[in-house]
This record gives C-alpha cells, sequence and structure tokens, in this order.
C-alpha cells in the first residue's frame, strides 16, 4: 500500500492527488481504504475540475464508479468543460458506468425533468385555493409546524453557515408563530407562499431525516415596521442578507432560493404599487397577498375581469447566439457588470410579441446580428424584482457586429475553448483573454453557455 494512503495525517492535495490517482487507475481497494481515511472532502478537484468520480466514469471503473457513488460523491459536478460523470462515461461510451450513474438516486431523482435553474427549485405547494380561506389561513398561521420567512426592505432573513466540506453558504433563517407573533401587525404585509416540507431548522434537534414527510404551511412577512434589535433578541444568528455583495444571492441554498424568490417577487410588488392602476385610490390586500383591490365603489377593476391588480410578472429573453458555423458565440458586456464579465444578450418582451421575434429584435438592436432559427432551453424566475428568464439559443445568419453603445460596453464572438476557459474560472480569474468570464452557475446564462459548450465536449 502507498504511504500516503496510510498516513491519514498527510497534506489534503496529496491525499486528493492519490484518490485522483487510484480512480483513474481503477484501483479499487487502494479507493475503497481512502475514502475510509478521508471521510470528507471526496468531490475535491484537480486543476482541471475533475474529481475522483469523474476520472474513473473517464476510463469506465465501474467498481470504483460504484464505490464513490456509495460514499455520496456528488454525481452533478461539473469539470472545467462542463460535463459531469454521465456525461464523460456516455461520451466514452462505458456501458456499465452509465448504467450505474442513471439508476443513482440522485440522478433518477431529476432524470426524468426539465433542468431546474436557480431560483426555481421551489418545494412548496402553492394551494391557491386557500388564499380566499380566511379560516384556514387563520388556523395555519398559528400552527407549530408552519415557518415563517422574513424580510426587510425585501432583503431577506439568513442564517450564515459552512457544509461538511468547508462551502460557505446562507441558510433561509426560518422563524415559528411562537418567535414571530409579536410581528403580526394588521398592516403587516403577510404572503401565503404555500405547504411544503419543513424547514431543517424547525425539526426536532435539526434532524433532515426527523419526521421527514411532515409539512406545514409557509409565509413571508414584512418586518419594515419591527426595530431589528427586536428580532435578534429572538434569533441573533439570522441577518440580512448582505446588499453589497451582488453575488451573496447566489449563495443561498437551492431548495431555499425558490422560497425567498417568491416572497421577495410578491412582496416588491406591494412595496411598488399601493394605488389601483385603473382609478388612482389605495387598495387593499386580498387573496393572501396575490391581490389588490381597489377601495372606490364602481371602479372598473372591481368589475369583469381584470388583471391590473394581480402581482407583475416581467418576460425577458435571454439567448445564446451561435454563429453560422456554430463555431462561436456571441457575448457581450454591459456597463454595470463587475470585472470583466461577459454574458448572453437579454431584453424585455414587447406586447404582441412572440419569444422568437423578441430573441431576434433584441439581437438585431444590441449587436446588429440577424438571427434566423430560435430553439427554447429552459426559464429562469429572477427575482430582480419580476421576472422571468426565458432561455433561448439562437442560430445567427450574419457575422459582423455593430454595437449599441447605449446597451452595450462590448459585444465579440468567443470560440467554444474561449467559452470553456471563461466557464471554468472563478470569480474572473479564468485566462481566457487576459482574465474575461461569464455569470456563475446559478445565473441562466451559464447554463445556455454549458449546454452549447456540451455539444462537442472535449474530453
Amino acid at each position: 500500500m502507498d504511504s500516503i494512503t496510510r498516513d491519514s495525517t498527510a497534506p489534503r492535495d496529496q491525499l486528493l492527488a492519490e484518490l485522483h490517482r487510484c480512480a483513474g487507475l481503477g484501483e479499487t481497494a487502494h479507493v475503497s481504504r481512502m475514502v475510509q481515511g478521508m471521510k470528507s472532502g471526496l468531490d475535491g478537484r484537480n486543476e482541471q475540475g475533475w474529481t475522483g468520480l469523474m476520472l474513473a466514469a473517464r476510463n469506465g471503473h465501474a467498481d470504483v464508479v460504484k464505490l464513490l457513488l456509495q460514499n455520496g460523491c456528488d454525481p452533478f459536478l461539473p469539470n472545467k468543460s462542463g460535463q459531469n460523470s454521465l456525461d464523460i462515461a456516455e461520451f466514452w461510451d462505458h456501458t456499465e458506468v452509465i448504467s450505474l450513474l442513471r439508476n443513482d438516486p440522485q440522478i433518477k431523482k431529476v432524470a426524468d425533468k426539465d433542468l431546474i435553474n436557480f431560483f426555481g427549485l421551489n418545494p412548496l405547494d402553492r394551494q391557491s385555493h386557500q388564499r380566499t380561506n380566511k379560516q384556514w389561513l387563520e388556523d395555519a398561521m398559528r400552527a407549530p409546524t408552519t415557518t415563517f420567512v422574513l424580510y426587510r426592505d425585501l432583503n431577506p432573513y439568513i442564517i450564515p453557515s459552512e457544509d461538511s466540506n468547508g462551502t460557505f453558504q446562507y441558510n433561509l433563517a426560518a422563524f415559528s408563530y411562537a418567535e414571530i407573533s409579536f410581528a403580526l401587525k394588521e398592516e403587516a404585509s403577510i404572503i401565503f407562499l404555500g405547504v411544503g416540507p419543513l424547514h431543517i431548522s424547525m425539526k426536532k434537534d435539526g434532524n433532515a431525516q426527523e419526521k421527514s414527510s411532515e409539512e406545514g404551511a409557509w409565509f413571508a412577512l414584512d418586518v419594515a415596521s419591527i426595530p431589528p434589535e427586536d428580532l435578534q433578541k429572538v434569533k441573533p444568528e439570522a441577518e440580512l442578507l448582505p446588499k453589497r455583495n451582488r453575488m451573496a444571492i447566489m449563495l443561498l441554498r437551492a431548495e431555499d432560493a425558490g422560497i425567498i424568490a417568491l416572497g421577495k417577487s410578491v412582496l416588491a410588488w406591494h412595496d411598488r404599487y399601493k394605488f389601483c392602476p385603473t382609478c388612482g385610490a389605495p387598495t387593499t390586500i386580498a387573496e393572501a397577498g396575490y391581490k389588490l383591490v381597489c377601495t372606490k365603489e364602481g371602479c372598473r377593476s372591481l368589475q369583469g375581469v381584470h388583471n391590473t391588480c394581480y402581482p407583475r410578472l416581467d418576460p425577458v429573453v435571454i439567448m445564446l447566439v451561435v454563429s453560422e458555423d456554430g463555431k462561436s458565440a456571441l457575448l457581450g458586456r454591459k456597463k454595470g457588470f463587475p470585472g470583466k464579465m461577459y454574458s448572453c444578450l437579454a431584453g424585455f418582451m414587447e406586447p404582441g410579441e412572440t419569444i422568437e421575434d423578441a430573441v431576434r429584435r433584441e439581437t438585431k438592436e444590441e449587436s446588429g446580428i440577424i438571427v434566423g432559427k430560435v430553439q427554447y432551453h429552459s426559464s429562469q424566475p429572477w427575482p430582480m424584482p419580476s421576472q422571468l428568464m426565458i432561455g433561448c439559443i439562437a442560430k445567427a445568419t450574419s457575422s459582423k457586429i455593430t454595437v449599441d453603445e447605449d446597451e452595450l460596453v462590448d459585444a465579440r464572438w468567443f470560440t467554444r475553448h474561449d467559452v470553456i476557459e471563461m466557464l471554468g474560472s472563478s470569480g474572473g480569474s479564468g485566462s481566457s483573454g487576459g482574465g474575461m468570464f461569464v455569470p456563475p452557475g446559478a445565473a441562466i446564462a451559464h447554463q445556455l453557455l454549458k449546454h452549447w459548450a456540451k455539444m462537442s465536449p472535449n474530453l
């Protein structure tokens, strides 16, 4: 046995390098001993972003793949080229490894579902039929299994934490009725979010497996009128999501992010639209926060079907424009982008416009590029404050760029190699073109680029 595999005090990078070597060579016995000794950090990546699981999948070592999966290795992690373990096994046609990965519970759980972008994973059943049931809502708010998500100035309360691998993240700060009942005033904005699994912090001893089938109601609450120190007494570890860090919201747990996005979007609507858009009279909140009712008798909005007093939703097309030969992608840079970040072009849809026409119009307006075929990819709720990002892949029929300087600082064609390097960079530290990078994985633009990069993977 190699001395490194015997010595648990060896530096972490040495242990990781040895794990990668053994996994790549298919040395199952050595990998088994290392797994027992390391206990954590098995998903550590090398300079190319490869994990031990990826290396085993690349070389068709089914026994090693099975062992690493059984010990909790993440099959979804991508390397710097954007491929995960299953992508790699499929590319090299290792049938036994493909079968193992496809049948892994983590992958099977999402295999038959569409891609879920960040902010889109909301585990709650919205139960819209209960929004008009006042008695049910009153009882639900007082139940011991109910969770309240708190906001101040549209900013959620969170709790900083680190996972077992030392990865920093923000968890939703879950409050119970007993903790927050003093803040439930008549004038407070209270939004019914739905019914779903109890938050881990609401379970006995914080055990995620404890009563895993138990559910409760969820509400969002605006606490702008409550002194911050009163809340600090209730939950000292809770704090507001940092506003100065634009990427902070991307550090939320994916399961929490969808819930927080829902509450933030509806509360933003309440904050911005306090008067009837038909007659200008004050409104009152109805349907558990999802409708505003005009207080003026005889207002036209009170008669028939009118959508003027329901939460606002703004559709935005965001498109990855691919060159005619399929070898390059068009990316642009806006004035407010951090560092040297480039991203997909995007713009608001207009009335009477199809998604395809919006993609063509916005691309031509911003870059001068003409687009032909447009293909839908996926969508993403974006609570900044109320957008729905509609992601598309678009095929260019021209190549000369003419930048609209009111919209963009720059736009250019990037090769597949450039894009792969930019996807692999962290916070702008990539080497492509002098440190240029793309939005992080939580942004739909990142997913569009990763999808395109995988069309012709270089493994």
